[in-house]
């Protein structure tokens, strides 16, 4: 059964419904954790003990390469061309409190939020007070956007159960930018495929020049291919573990943010807060 779950996470992955399940119910980090009590449980049977820890040792130094990058951040680095992304838990004034830090810290050009029902209008006009640079407005599907410019044009675009996305024009610095926020449906049984094809397909044919979202799907699941392929990803920037879910746990890299291929990530920072359950994501670009 083990081995069938290890074929199933780097062979078939989530390609086939509704083995998809399996694959995101037991990603890396649980599969490390299997081996090592398995080995344990077989300590005796040398045949099964050896090449379970052999396993262990090959998952472990998988999870390190991939999930991990301990290279120091660029010297001299421009921070202030920075976009923000959280989905924060339908958390309303503590999370503002931390944003309202964040953008004084770094001067965040673009931030946005996902599952911000808990905002009042109260929190947004704290915010608009505090940088009065920057446009503020609460969107459709529970998502807040903020950009230090003007905020143009907002579409908004959903489907029960799957998918709901945000597509904002901007004007910045004199310059037009588009943003796509979206959050797909976390049920665990639903395939996301259709969804992050629509989500896609729609940022290419407008030029999305980012793609922030809860994606409630890992990083390497083939249903990024299109996205890997033609868009470029700050997981490879990413700083420390590049897993944002859950809190104080490596398990899952589920909130990402991507751009145009003229946009080059530099970095990709993560905090986490108690305020949500989800990293609070810094995407430095240039």
């Amino acid at each position: 059964m083990y081995g069938i779950l290890v074929f199933i996470h780097f062979i078939v992955k989530d390609s086939i419904y509704p083995l998809h399940v399996l694959y995101y119910a037991f990603p890396p980090l649980l599969l490390i954790i299997g081996s090592l009590f398995l080995s344990v449980l077989f300590f005796s049977i040398k045949k099964v003990f050896y090449p379970l820890v052999i396993c262990f040792l090959c998952l472990l130094l998988y999870w390190f390469s991939y999930y991990y990058n301990g290279q120091p951040s660029p010297n001299n680095l421009d921070k202030t061309k920075s976009i923000l992304f959280w989905n924060i838990g339908r958390k309303g004034g503590e999370s503002m409190d931390i944003i309202i830090k964040k953008v004084k810290e770094q001067k965040i050009l673009f931030i946005a939020l996902v599952e911000a029902e808990g905002l009042t209008y109260k929190d947004l006009i704290r915010f608009k007070k505090a940088f009065p640079a920057y446009s503020i407005q609460k969107l459709e599907g529970e998502m807040v956007l903020a950009v230090k410019g003007k905020i143009e044009d907002v579409s908004y675009y959903c489907k029960d159960l799957s998918y709901k996305f945000n597509y904002a024009t901007v004007t910045l610095d004199n310059q037009k930018r588009s943003i796509l926020i979206a959050d797909v449906n976390a049920v665990p049984f639903n395939n996301r495929e259709s969804a992050l094809h629509i989500i896609y397909r729609f940022s290419k044919k407008n030029t999305a020049s980012f793609i922030a979202g809860d994606f409630n799907t890992p990083y390497e699941s083939v249903h990024f291919s299109d996205f890997r392929n033609n868009l470029n990803s700050f997981h490879k920037v990413s700083k420390g573990f590049t897993a944002t879910w859950i809190y104080g746990i490596p398990l899952f890299e589920i909130d990402q943010i991507w751009s145009t291929k003229e946009i080059t990530p530099v970095l990709l920072e993560k905090e986490f807060y108690k305020a949500s359950d989800h990293a609070l994501l810094i995407g430095i670009y240039k």
